[in-house]
């Protein structure tokens, strides 16, 4: 087996600090999950991947402990703020353990061992004679503290060799004729495929028995070709969503195991290859693909989000915009993330999800992206501050309504047309009465009086009777279309208080604004 440098090149120490800290989190699944869960099986089989990649060479893969860093050839592993390899660290250092060496040919049941060790109390370690003890009396051959004992090496290898080749004991009595005879008509045993294990999934009604199933189906599907890993892992997904919808027997116990059995079989090259059907597909048969896309939850977000970035097919954009929502908080440290990319077009598709998803407490992150210098950015900043509740956002989008470049102004202004708040409805009436030298800016204006007629609330009537009550020092035409705009909000706004004000404009001293009131009313009896 190749040996990796004695000065560890960039690559190298990379991958070592993979391995680890993927070792580092399996601590937590290990001291979680029981042996043979689905999600500790998948963590364990990405550890061993890992640490072979590195490669492990002969003697093993030495990592040295330090009270504040962990090395690997003299060199401090980074560890970035991780926190599982600071756990690590800590916990390893607190349980007296100098080094920890990883021998080629790791086997996940020992893995598994080593990381439930690993939890176990210090002073439980220290009565029991210290990790390395610990460790050869669980039979754990290929992982080593502080240092390898190849005489124990050699016996636990011998013990292994030996448990695979002794022979199943046979019984004393012999077997009579007609046992014989029985067993000779006996159906034969049927034989385990991944397609079996399929069939026994979908049909299992008993939990223990379900989990079993999905821990095999895993082992039998490591081992498939790429293609057919693929196709027998739709199969399951499709069993599972299945599962999670109507749970057998009603069973809610085997639709929390659905659940970790779709995490269980997916996988990056299954990601996308549902991305590819829902591109080539488009708007048409996205039904199922949605419903795994969205059962896959955090593993399809990232993938998802990339495409959304890329893709020129605005129905396919539509359609994983509506996917990212249906995940749902999952997905949002994901989107955070890219808020700060340098496209513009990737910001305003993070922005268009933060808007669809809704949530209050995503306003302040949508109003920091108002600052972009992208026109196209502050406009779908708007458009989702609309859609979210939240002070901030109506705090925002009362002070857009004043931006100089008018295009905003407009996007802000119809923007508050779903916020009741006292704030919104105030900015609307001064954003309608504001003058440009002697005159209202009239598109503004009626973009204001729209919106305080969706509000509909009697503090918006109030603001369109002040619109009414507005002078200025000649009356155009458009400064009359813009109170008759005014007067017929009032009208289709139902309430006492839009009649009385009616009432009232029918009585009015302005002979076009009264004309138009009895109109209005006159239409309503007729």
């Amino acid at each position: 087996m190749t040996e990796p440098p004695e000065t560890p090149d960039d690559l190298s120490l990379q991958r070592v600090t993979q391995a680890v800290t993927e070792f580092a989190k399996g601590i937590k699944s290990a001291s979680f999950y029981p042996a043979g869960h689905p999600v500790l099986l998948h963590t364990v089989t990405k550890i061993i991947r890992l640490l072979e990649a590195v490669p492990l060479p002969e003697q093993g893969l030495s990592i040295d402990v330090t009270k504040n860093a962990l090395f690997y050839r003299d060199i401090p592993l980074p560890s970035g703020g991780n926190k599982a390899v600071l756990d690590l660290n800590r916990e390893l250092y607190l349980r007296r353990a100098s080094r920890i060496i990883f021998l080629p040919n790791l086997q996940p049941d020992e893995v598994v061992s080593c990381l439930k060790i690993i939890t176990l109390d210090p002073d439980e370690i220290q009565d029991a004679g210290g990790l390395e003890r610990i460790l050869l009396r669980e039979k754990v051959a290929r992982i080593w503290a502080n240092r390898v004992d190849y005489d124990q090496l050699t016996q636990l290898l011998k013990e292994e060799e030996l448990e695979e080749v002794q022979p199943e004991e046979l019984t004393d009595d012999l077997l009579a004729p007609s046992d014989i005879l029985l067993l000779a008509d006996a159906p034969p045993e049927e034989v385990v495929t991944i397609e079996t294990l399929i069939a026994r999934i979908a049909k299992e009604t008993d939990p223990s028995a379900y989990r079993g199933h999905i821990v095999e189906f895993s082992r039998f599907l490591l081992a498939e070709r790429a293609e057919r890993k693929i196709e027998f892992s739709m199969q399951a997904i499709a069993i599972f969503i299945q599962h999670i919808q109507t749970p057998p027997a009603g069973s809610g116990e085997i639709a929390g195991l659905a659940r970790l059995g779709i995490k269980e079989v997916a996988s990056e090259e299954l990601v996308t290859h549902y991305i590819g059907l829902l591109k080539k597909r488009g708007a048409r048969g996205r039904h199922e693909i949605d419903r795994v896309l969205v059962a896959l939850e955090e593993r399809s977000v990232g993938p998802l989000l990339q495409a959304l970035a890329e893709e020129e097919d605005l129905l396919v954009r539509k359609a994983i915009v509506e996917i990212v929502t249906r995940i749902g908080r999952v997905a949002v440290p994901t989107i955070l993330e890219n808020l700060n990319d340098s496209r513009w077009y990737m910001v305003r598709n993070m922005i268009t999800v933060l808007g669809s998803l809704g949530m209050p407490d995503l306003a302040p992150h949508v109003v920091s992206t108002l600052s972009h210098h992208d026109l196209r950015v502050k406009k779908e900043a708007i458009k989702a501050l609309s859609r979210i509740p939240h002070p901030s956002a109506v705090t925002a989008l009362c002070e857009l309504c004043f931006f100089p470049e008018e295009t905003v102004a407009l996007a802000a202004t119809a923007a508050l047309a779903p916020k009741k708040e006292t704030e919104a409805v105030v900015a609307l009436y001064r954003r309608a009465v504001a003058k440009i030298i002697l005159y209202p800016n009239y598109r503004l204006a009626h973009e204001a009086i729209d919106s305080l007629r969706a509000i509909g609330t009697e503090e918006a009537v109030t603001a369109l009777e002040e619109i009414l009550a507005l002078r200025v020092l000649w009356r155009t035409e458009k400064f009359r279309a813009m109170k008759f705009h005014a007067l017929r909000s009032i009208s289709k706004i139902k309430g006492e208080r839009s009649e009385e004000v009616l009432d009232r404009a029918r009585r009015s001293d302005d002979r076009s604004l009264r004309l138009e009131a009895e109109r209005i009313l006159g239409r309503r009896t007729t």
